[in-house]
């Protein structure tokens, strides 16, 4: 009897730890799995964020020029950039092609988010750009692919067409209001076969979704806006045709464009001579015009001014003067190289007889010597006064917004926009709207994430 009891004992002992031995397998087992499937989730949002940061053009591996490889303002819907990133273990040359449908990285998504296969021909432009790991020799994240494609109704199931979709600051639309929106899908696969497939939608911050939808040359935001241009001064003007449209075609803006209506009369009669501004063919040159959300409150476009004071290249406090013999313009900027520039309080310039490039923005009394010239954009938001009483012969390439949001005396942020203000007596060659100037300007500004998703996938 003791004998038999021994032995069941021993069998039961052995039951017990067989069961344990297999369950420590299977936790172990569990334990790769989740391991090797966080590891894939983790690549391919290091694919998304790779794919956001390259699409800053300022970015040494910048893919701008994929995405706009004609200096476009907008992404167009038949354009999609890819950014490989193949593995060099156990020796480089693996090939990835997601445009390949028998491929193990095959882009299968794009066949689900457009209802077609990824296209060829004359109309679609697929750039293919391998991620600077995949040259540099060194361990990085297993991403494969990322796409980047813009974001349309169609593809974000939000209607039948392929309408690009735009943010302006606070909702998406397809009207063109604000930053264009794009979509960034990235795929991973670990060795042991692990997929994740992650997607962003970005747009680029509030100072791109402000800077589209600027209707006119010179823009004055606010109620009760003053406007006195040099009379007499047949080399001065604001003008609202793009410079940069192919030569033989018309397109562009208004000359000047003032958010109340009740300032029309007032505007109309102190810009004489009206051959001084001008507009495209069916654009009235000086007329009233709507903005988009962001330059509509004070609280909002201060909003904006910290914003684009978060991403400039520097940030000065005023008063301070620009001048031939005091240069507080960053060193580095160039027609290659614009920047932001923000001067919080005023800013004289007198003397300075170069060019800048890029945001201009100054919170307080700008008063301008018009022998400088601008090529971007320039914002006098704050106090809301451009004066200029001198006679030179810059120019300012781009746009210029101006609007009151803070009281002049106290500082105090108003509760409705105040008189905008701009005052030149002297001469100059004015204002002169320049889309590629606007885009270049809006290429500063750092892309924002509005949504996020995992894309399921089926391990093969």
């Amino acid at each position: 009897m003791a004998l038999v009891i021994a032995i069941f004992t021993l069998m039961l002992i052995s039951v017990v730890a067989t069961a344990l031995v297999l369950m420590a397998g299977t936790e172990t087992a569990m334990k790769g799995n989740y391991k090797s499937a966080m590891h894939a989730f983790y690549d391919a949002k290091a694919g998304l964020e790779e794919g956001r940061g390259r699409l800053f053009a300022r970015n040494p591996n910048s893919i701008a020029s994929c995405v706009l490889p004609g200096g476009e303002a907008i992404m167009q819907v038949t354009q999609v950039c890819y950014i490989l990133n193949p593995s060099l273990n156990p020796s480089p040359g693996e090939v990835v092609d997601p445009t390949d449908p028998t491929s193990l990285y095959a882009d299968n998504e794009y066949q689900t988010e457009w209802n077609t296969a990824i296209p060829s021909g004359a109309n679609y432009n697929k750039v293919i750009s391998n991620s600077p790991i995949a040259s540099a020799n060194i361990a990085g994240p297993l991403y494969k692919w990322v796409r980047i494609t813009p974001r349309t109704n169609f593809s974000a199931n939000l209607g039948a067409d392929n309408t690009a979709l735009f943010f302006d600051g606070t909702n998406s639309n397809s009207a063109g209001i604000g930053a264009q929106v794009l979509t960034i899908t990235s795929l991973a696969v670990t060795p042991y076969g692990s997929r994740r497939m992650l997607q962003y939608t970005v747009t680029a911050s509030s100072l791109a979704a402000a800077m589209p939808s600027f209707p006119s040359a010179l823009t004055l935001d606010g109620n009760g806006v003053t406007f006195k241009g040099p009379s007499g001064n047949s080399s001065f003007s604001i003008n609202g045709n793009d410079m940069d449209a192919p030569s033989g075609t018309q397109s562009g803006v208004g000359a000047i464009g003032f958010t109340n209506s009740s300032d029309s009369s007032n505007i109309s009669a102190a810009a004489v001579p009206a051959s001084n501004y001008v507009s495209p063919s069916g654009i009235t040159a000086i007329s009233s015009v709507s903005v988009p959300t962001l330059l509509q409150t004070p609280s909002s476009l201060d909003a904006l001014v910290q914003s684009i004071t978060q991403s400039a290249d520097k940030v000065i406090n005023g008063p301070v003067t620009q001048s031939g013999s005091i240069n507080i313009m960053p060193s580095g900027m160039s027609a290659t190289n614009p920047m932001i520039v923000v001067v919080n309080g005023d800013l004289t310039i007198n003397g300075w007889h170069n060019t800048g490039y890029g945001v201009l923005l100054v919170t307080g009394t700008l008063t301008y010597d018009p022998d400088a010239s601008w090529d971007g954009i320039v914002l006098v938001i704050g106090k809301g006064q451009f004066v200029s009483t001198q006679n030179g012969t810059g120019q300012i390439n781009g746009v210029l917004l101006i609007a009151q949001t803070r009281d002049p005396l106290s500082g105090n942020l108003l509760s409705a926009l105040g008189p905008a203000s701009f005052k030149q007596t002297g001469g100059g060659n004015g204002i002169h709207y320049s889309s590629k100037w606007v885009a270049a300007a809006q290429s500063l500004a750092p892309y924002q994430v509005l949504s996020f998703r995992e894309i399921a996938q089926t391990t093969p």
